[in-house]
């Protein structure tokens, strides 16, 4: 296999955006099918993608021997049934993100990736963010320490979106854009969790306008998680703050800022955040990162500053060389389970959850 046969599942503007993005690394991807049981955005593929293949099925698409690997840009609620079906296939999967919608198919998405010959990966691209690169680069360097708290945000104002299956969905669930990265970090999976759900305090028709969750890990590191689809809000959708032995680290997705102590670093003021930026180009990518069509990566929204794009390299590298998945089933599940068990614990007030994962 010189290069893959990539198809993408779901043709709304997460899945153009991918599609798009696999365009960009003609050097690993073919992209051959496409697949949306919505006619207007299959109109809209077929003029955006040319000679692309057009399927109103995924499962026609998964049957029609043009792919060899698959994004599963669909509903939260139906992720694992088509990751499921790609496997069976011998077809190799990025699944997109949270990675199961409940326990029950934590374990049930487990047994089938550890079944398959065929590779499943997690779509995270938080973790491939410029972030989540610099606070592993401190870390390596041994300027953290032992963590004591984190603290991590989604908010992201989406009422009135085409994400319509968000104005009822527990937004806690939607955390490995958060515990992601910070799972890289502290290396050590959550065991409880506590939730409260504000639910529609400002009438606006979302189930949830802002869900705190409180998480500890097996470590003992205590993460509280914020996260947010309907209550309005201003500013970087995601941030985290990091309180360790060696001062306090908050990331953005465009820059980063670090305090340390003056008996840590006699050279630094006080009252002062040494700033990094991380994008330097705002909006649009990390300088290392070489675009081949600028116009084409504007369409996909700037790859999430370019993470997309490295994201699709490892998983198509992985492929390629026989290689372990670069986020496999078990970072999949301890970056998503906890999410379930927070909404399980929100419809019971707060009551304190134990969190299982299938290797237990």
């Amino acid at each position: 296999m010189k290069t893959i046969r990539m198809g993408v599942l779901g043709c709304g503007p997460r899945g153009m955006q991918m599609a798009r993005i696999t365009t960009l690394i003609p050097e690993y991807f073919t992209l051959t099918a496409v697949s949306d049981p919505d006619e207007k955005k299959l109109a809209d593929a077929e003029s955006g993608l040319p000679g692309v293949a057009l399927f109103r099925s995924s499962d026609e698409l998964l049957d029609s021997g043009l792919v060899d690997a698959v994004i599963t840009e669909i509903p939260p609620a139906i992720h694992t049934e088509y990751v499921v079906k790609s496997l069976e296939r011998g077809i190799h999967v990025l699944g997109e993100i949270p990675a199961v919608d409940s326990i029950e198919e934590g374990n049930y998405l487990w047994e089938k990736v550890n079944a398959s010959k065929a590779m499943y990966m997690a779509g995270a691209n938080p973790n491939y963010r410029e972030k989540t690169r610099f606070l592993m680069d401190l870390e390596r360097q041994g300027k953290i320490g032992k963590v004591a708290y984190i603290e991590t945000e989604y908010m992201h104002y989406m009422v009135g979106s085409d994400d319509t299956w968000r104005k009822t969905y527990e937004s806690c669930r939607y955390c490995t854009h958060s515990l992601g990265p910070v799972l890289k970090l502290i290396k050590s999976p959550f065991r409880t969790v506590s939730c409260m759900s504000t639910y529609d305090r400002i009438g606006n028709g979302n189930t949830h306008n802002a869900m705190s969750s409180l998480m500890r890990a097996e470590n003992g590191i205590v993460v509280r998680f914020l996260t947010g689809f309907a209550v309005p809000y201003h500013g970087y959708p995601h941030t985290t703050k990091i309180y360790a032995e060696k001062g306090i680290i908050e990331l953005y997705n465009q820059k980063a800022r670090y305090w340390l102590p003056p008996d840590i670093d006699p050279g630094l003021e006080g009252h002062k955040f040494e700033e990094i930026p991380l994008t330097p180009e705002g909006t649009s990518r990390p300088a290392d990162l070489k675009i081949i069509d600028e116009d084409l990566f504007f369409k996909a929204h700037c790859g999430h500053n370019g993470s997309d794009n490295f994201m699709m390299m490892d998983f198509a590298d992985a492929i390629l060389n026989n290689k372990p998945s670069p986020i496999g089933i078990k970072e999949a599940l301890e970056m998503t389970l906890p999410g379930i068990y927070a909404a399980e614990s929100a419809r019971e007030g707060g009551a304190l959850k134990e969190i299982k994962y299938p290797w237990d």
